[in-house]
């Protein structure tokens, strides 16, 4: 448990990368959108991405909280770890069998959350609550 997950967990390359890929999938689902084409496969399954790289997300924040005996919000910490993978999870459940436009805006919607999820859980690590 040495200084990987420095840089694996929540403050480090991995937290930045996720918040990239979230980025990314968000610009792509609004191309989706302006262009009137449906979600397509592919940009549906990005929401199963999201769903593992947080999940990599919160188990690197919770060898480096319990790694850790310094004073922060741990509850709300633990919460946002533990949840947030479900919130891309909800969102390809919800856009399973969705042909419209409105599956590619739900998908843009998350994007955008969930990146700036990651920088809420890096606020709460560095205690700023």
């Amino acid at each position: 448990m040495g200084p990987c997950w420095n840089t694996c967990g929540v403050t480090g390359w991995y937290a930045t990368a996720t918040i990239a890929v979230c980025l990314v999938i968000a610009l792509w689902a609004l191309v989706h959108l302006v262009t009137g084409r449906p979600m397509s496969r592919a940009l549906h399954a990005s929401q199963l991405v999201l769903v593992l790289l947080f999940i990599v997300l919160a188990i690197g924040g919770f060898v480096q909280m319990l790694a850790s005996d310094r004073e922060f919000a741990r509850l709300e910490f633990t919460g946002y770890l533990v949840f947030s993978p479900l919130v891309p999870l909800g969102s390809w459940w919800w856009t399973r069998n969705d042909a419209t436009r409105i599956g590619s805006a739900i998908v843009l919607v998350v994007g955008l959350v969930m990146a700036i999820l990651v920088v809420r859980i890096q606020q709460v690590w560095a205690g700023n609550v």
